[in-house]
């Protein structure tokens, strides 16, 4: 799941982000340039986290982890930065800032999912059951935005809830029963995306997005 994570991120944003120029995508601002390095080193470390123990190195593992929990503090104000500057950009443009005012509560709300899924893992990290579960399903949360460039807004939160379900259906059927954290975990994931959408598409909700950033 995590090499699976890694390349839907490469994919996903290669035309606007890592082969921008090759496509003649228009230049990028700091902030996004920041973004996009912290998020690319988000999956790259949960690649080398996979496998450091799938290498038996537990040891490295677990130092890795020190800097995978940095990340991921670092990640969330810089993420709610680029959402909040899509709106600010989007002020003066009434079709695209309902847009922009929607993607910005959704992706608020991941967020917010992402930290209680890594708080609890590093909670549990001497659960190593429990640890690697939350880890995943915090990783594949973070899957919108790229997917949205593959398949589209509306598809990509179909997506994205099939992306997680999948680690989930796989363990069930291999050990025979689901476990607890992936029970809570991937409902979370779900019903939270369920919520946001119903949440971004009310009415008044670009209303007290623009107050929120003004």
């Amino acid at each position: 799941m995590s090499g699976l994570a890694l390349c839907v991120v490469l994919v996903g944003f290669a035309r606007t982000y890592y082969l921008k120029g090759l496509f003649g995508a228009p230049s990028l601002p700091l902030l996004l340039h920041v973004h996009g390095a912290v998020m690319t080193t988000w999956f790259v470390l949960f690649v080398a986290q996979a496998a450091l123990i799938r290498a038996r190195r537990v040891d490295l593992h677990r130092m890795v982890g020190v800097a995978g929990a940095a990340f991921a503090l670092v990640l969330l104000p810089i993420a709610l930065a680029t959402a909040r500057q899509f709106v600010i950009r989007s002020l003066g443009d009434p079709d695209l800032l309902p847009i922009a005012a929607a993607i910005a509560g959704y992706d608020a709300v991941v967020l917010a999912v992402f930290a209680i899924l890594v708080g609890a893992a590093l909670s549990w990290r001497r659960r190593t059951d429990i640890h690697k579960r939350l880890m995943t399903l915090a990783a594949l949360s973070l899957l919108g935005p790229p997917l949205a460039r593959l398949v589209g807004d509306e598809t990509a939160v179909l997506a994205s809830n099939l992306i997680i379900l999948m680690p989930v259906a796989i363990d069930t059927v291999w050990n025979r029963r689901l476990h607890p954290a992936f029970g809570w975990g991937g409902a979370l994931v779900v019903l939270s995306t369920r919520a946001a959408l119903v949440m971004v598409t009310s009415p008044g909700w670009t209303s007290f997005v623009v107050h929120l950033v003004r």
